[in-house]
This record gives structure tokens, sequence and C-alpha cells, in this order.
């Protein structure tokens, strides 16, 4: 158990064109000091891998230690009928999903959870999507336990392993059977989604009982042992879209609200196209996508100066703004998925003091997907 390293003697690194540290087939020849060699792509950001070197394993975890838990505020009833469900899912070693709608308060209800495992000397892996995910894991987690938190994410401790570790899944392909509880955050979204390499790393990585937590489950989570959490934490209900035909008047119209303003769209040279037109409108806006480097710091300026951002998908989930309002520009488009849009209209409404928002999905053309979220966010608030 522990870190897969490149050691003089062991096991090949690539036998039979696949690679031994991340089991991907991506392997291509080169030439290295050896001569003709091959080495493995997919792992290339944890260092060069050839099929000269050899592998084995080193153990990089820190001391077993216990934790104090100060919870940040107190569970309502519907909470800790969910953190009670966990802790007996660890005491039977049984996998399960949390199936909780969008600002249901998912993270604190995993606190007890957590500091159950912690304190009989076991390792917990928080798993996130997104970097920006796993930043706010990392905050909300150093704020309510004593425990160091290990950040494997980009810019963040590769080198060891304590008793609670958040991580991305791209920085857990050299690890094997470390973590005994293995949290999944947003197990539907890219990069997890169908992705079957990321899922035998994550499932390599941990050796005990793993939890799979999303609003938007996909069919073969929905096999695990499931709880439903279909109310927010303020116990207001989700905010419904509405379908309103794409105009470059109603589209002007949502723009000229007062409220911080997130629109998205389906593409980065949509962001472009968009963000021409809103200046050319006397607007002023900013661009989010996976290319942005300083999300945060867009995040801050649309709260504080009630602004305007244009964003891909990549805020789809992981964001919460007071007040926001939520626009979906060519919400027919089929990169935008039924279990995406919801994510979407999940971003409004979320904060007990701003619990409402609007929700537009602008459309040229009426869709399935469209209306299969909606269908999904009014059958929660029934329940």
């Amino acid at each position: 158990m522990g870190q897969i390293v490149i050691r003089d003697i062991g096991i090949p690194a690539i036998r039979f064109g696949i690679c031994q540290r991340c089991l991907s087939a991506d392997t291509r020849s080169f030439m290295c000091h050896h001569g003709a060699c091959r080495y493995c792509r997919n792992c290339l950001h944890l260092g060069r891998l050839c099929q000269c070197d050899f592998l084995g394993e080193e153990d990089s975890t820190t001391p077993v230690e216990s934790t104090n838990l100060v919870m940040p505020f107190e569970l309502l009833a519907d909470q800790k009928h969910v953190s009670r469900q966990l802790l007996i899912w660890w005491k039977s070693q049984t996998s399960g999903l949390v199936h909780a709608v969008c600002g249901a308060g998912k993270t604190e209800m995993a606190f007890p959870v957590i500091e159950r495992v912690v304190n009989e000397g076991k390792r917990v892996l928080i798993v996130s999507p997104r970097r920006d995910v796993a930043i706010e894991w990392a905050e909300r987690l150093e704020r309510a336990f004593s425990v160091p938190i290990t950040r494997r994410y980009g810019g963040g401790d590769k080198d060891t392993i304590d008793m609670i570790t958040v991580a991305t899944a791209p920085l857990l392909l050299n690890l094997k059977h470390v973590f005994d509880y293995v949290l999944v955050d947003e197990s539907d979204a890219f990069p997890f989604a169908f992705n079957m390499a990321l899922w035998q790393t994550i499932r390599r990585a941990g050796r005990g009982v793993f939890l799979f937590v999303t609003a938007t489950p996909t069919v073969w989570q929905r096999q695990f042992p499931t709880i439903h959490l279909s109310r927010r934490y303020h116990g207001h209900d989700l905010p419904v879209p509405t379908l309103v035909k794409k105009t470059d008047e109603a589209i002007i119209t949502f723009c000229r609200r007062e409220t911080p303003r997130l629109l998205f769209v389906p593409t980065k040279a949509d962001l472009v196209r968009y963000g021409e037109w809103l200046e050319a409108n006397g607007f002023t806006c900013k661009a989010v996508s996976a290319d942005t480097n300083e999300r945060t710091d867009v995040l801050e300026w649309l709260e504080t100066t009630n602004g305007i951002v244009l964003a891909t998908s990549i805020w789809e989930r992981g964001m919460t703004v007071r007040g926001v309002d939520v626009a979906v520009l060519d919400s027919e488009h089929v990169l935008f998925t039924s279990r995406g849009l919801i994510q979407m209209a999940g971003r409004a409404g979320r904060k007990p003091d701003a619990p409402t928002g609007d929700v537009v999905f602008f459309y040229n053309e009426r869709t399935f997907r469209q209306d299969r979220a909606i269908k999904a966010i009014e059958q929660a608030n029934r329940r």
C-alpha cells in the first residue's frame, strides 16, 4: 500500500504496452538513453515513465492521529438523517449514494462520518472533479478538523498523505490501496463521467467504503444503496427554470437586471461571440472557462459588483454567489445535458438570506433535455 515510485529494481514500468503506474495503454515510442523505448503519455504530469524503468511502492503516509470536529453550523433534521445513514454505512462497510439537490449542504453532512473514520485510525479521501471544488472542500475541512489536510491537486502537496486528503483524480494515478473511505463529490461530472480509466484509478487508491455524492446521479450510480435529500438546507424550493425564446431583446432585458447575472454558453468560442455582442450593447462582462486561471477573483467580482459573467459549463458546479440570476444561452445545444442544466439552475437561490433567484433557459428550439431538467426540479420540490 502506498505511492508507486520509480526504482532501480522492481516490476517493469510498461508491460505489453500497458503502463503499470496508471494502467493506461496510451504509450508512445521514442529514443531514451537506452535506445528505442516507449513512455506513457497519460501520467506524464507525474514524471516521464519509460519502458526501461522499474516501479516499486513506498509508504508516504503520515503517522496516525485523531481529530476534533467543530461543526460550522448545526445540521437540520434532514441533514442529520443523512449523516446518521453515512455512519451506518461505514459501520457495515457499505458503499452508497447520497442523492441530494444542489445547495443541500452535502459537504457538512459528511463531516461526522469523516470524524469517525479518522478517529478509528483510518484515512479519508475526498475526490473532486475540479480544482476549484477541491479548494473549497479543503478550506471547509481545515476549519472543521484539527488534523492537517493534504491538498493533492494542482499547486498542492504530492509527497505525503495525511489522515484526510482532498484530491483531483489525475493526481491519484500513482496511489494504491491507501484510503479506507473514499468520497467522490459530484460523481457524475466531467471528467468522471464515462471515464473508466479514472474510475479504475479511484478504485485502486481506495480499499474500503466508497461514497458517491451528487444531485444528478448516473444510471449505474443509482444501483448503490441510496439516500435522498430533496430540500435545500434553508428549506426553500429549488428555482424552476423558465423557457424563453431566444431573441436579442430578451437577452438584453435579462442583462439589465441589477443582480449578479451568470450566463452559461456552450463553448469557448461562444464566450468571445456573446462577450463582444454584450459589450457592443453597453454591458461590461467577464468570461470564465477552463483556461481562466483566477476563477475565484471573477467570482468575487461578480458578487461585489452585481456584474455579468459569461461561463462555460466549468461553473455548473462548485460555485455559489448570493442573489445570482442564471441564464443558459442556446440551452438546446448538444453539450448541455439534462444533468448539466439541472446543475446550472442550481446556482441560483443557494444562500439562506437570498433563497430565490430566476433561472431562464433561452432556446432556439425545444428539446427533451430542457423538459427533463425542469421536470426533475419540479419533482424534487414536491418531495
